[in-house]
């Protein structure tokens, strides 16, 4: 069994906690999490990586997981400032190549890093994250309206999801009866211990409001895929109720060579069917990778 290690780097006045595991002399992944989640996502596929061969490094983002969480009145929660501080993670860490690993808000701040420093990215691997509008289907109607619209009669149309069930959701929603069994309670009540800190809802809603921004942002990551025809991995949950399945075949627009993956499982598949993704991703990364 590989070890993961467990660290904190001071990054831009913050401590950013992160898991490693493997040979930094190995090929590297970076392994971008998703909300409301954190570096935990990644527990069994840090050690598989690292017996692999490859070399993973999974940070939490600030105001996730373990790293320092600043008030919402004294940091800007937005996708741009944790996305220039993972950067400036990434130079500290002295990783000079790496592929990305790219789930939910993950993905966005992932692409985002990859813009800065197109040079240092080898490979894509989207896992439910968000880079076309298909994603935001009908289920994101009243968040865009309030995106677009941000007044106080649109925002009480919005659902409650910043809250223990919210949360619990994020990894329920929508998958068959028959694989609740297989999703520890620990994920969601480690998610919900670590956000309902003081003050650290503001900073959810916050970040959720920015969301917008990356909509914005979507021509340029299309424009990324086109320019550098990277190798990509999509790997969707066909029942995920957050991003909606139709967006999967949208990387290949733009990668005409990415590979698809439907599988039957939700928003948090790494939960679920780690092996499955966890092979996937092994024979793709051995494949364009050595």
């Amino acid at each position: 069994m590989e070890k993961v290690l467990y660290k904190t780097l001071e990054t831009d006045g913050l401590n950013i906690f992160y898991r490693e595991a493997g040979d930094p002399a190995h090929p590297a992944l970076l392994l971008m999490h998703g909300f409301p989640s954190s570096s935990h996502m990644f527990r069994r596929l840090l050690p598989a990586l690292a017996r692999e061969g490859y070399y993973a490094v999974a940070p939490d983002f600030p105001g996730f997981g373990y790293s320092s969480y600043p008030q919402a009145d004294s940091f800007s929660y937005t996708f741009e400032n944790i996305a220039r501080i993972v950067a400036a993670f990434v130079e500290k860490m002295q990783l000079q190549k790496f592929a990305l690993y790219l789930h939910d808000y993950g993905s966005t701040i992932g692409m985002r890093v990859a813009l800065m420093h197109p040079e240092k990215i080898t490979a894509l691997i989207f896992q439910d994250g968000n880079s076309y509008e298909e994603g935001l289907g009908k289920e994101w109607d009243t968040t865009k309206a309030y995106w677009d619209n941000p007044t106080q009669e649109n925002r009480d149309r919005l659902p409650e999801w910043l809250n223990a069930e919210g949360t619990r959701q994020q990894y329920l929603a929508g998958i068959p009866d028959e694989q609740l069994p297989l999703f520890s309670p620990d994920t969601w009540t480690l998610d919900w211990a670590l956000m309902n800190r003081p003050g650290h809802i503001d900073a959810h809603f916050a970040l959720f409001e920015d969301y917008r921004t990356n909509r914005e942002y979507f021509p340029r990551f299309q424009a990324f895929f086109r320019q550098t025809q990277l190798p990509a991995l999509v790997i969707w949950g066909r029942h995920d109720a957050y991003f909606n399945v139709a967006e999967a075949a949208c990387y290949q627009r733009d990668l005409p060579d990415a590979e698809i993956h439907i599988l039957d499982a939700g928003h948090k598949a790494l939960e679920s069917h780690f092996e499955e993704i966890s092979a996937l991703m092994i024979n793709f990364l051995h494949r364009v990778l050595h």
